[in-house]
């Protein structure tokens, strides 16, 4: 049984704590790069995780 999207990004976020969001798509290779904005636009949006900018780079980090 595969997982959700939804479900394998955070399972990503917390096992990682913090990862850089152009990363994250080689985690997903099966999603585009909007279907991942998508999905952490989505869960921060909720706040699942949280979304920080790092100069003209973004990072995903989880919340506890």
């Amino acid at each position: 049984m595969t997982q959700s999207p939804t479900t394998k990004l955070l399972a990503i976020g917390h096992e990682r704590q913090r990862i850089p969001l152009e990363e994250l798509l080689i985690y997903c290779p099966e999603l585009t790069w909007n279907q991942v904005f998508s999905l952490v636009d989505d869960l921060s949006r909720h706040e699942l995780i949280g979304l920080h900018r790092l100069g003209a780079d973004y990072e995903l980090r989880a919340l506890s």
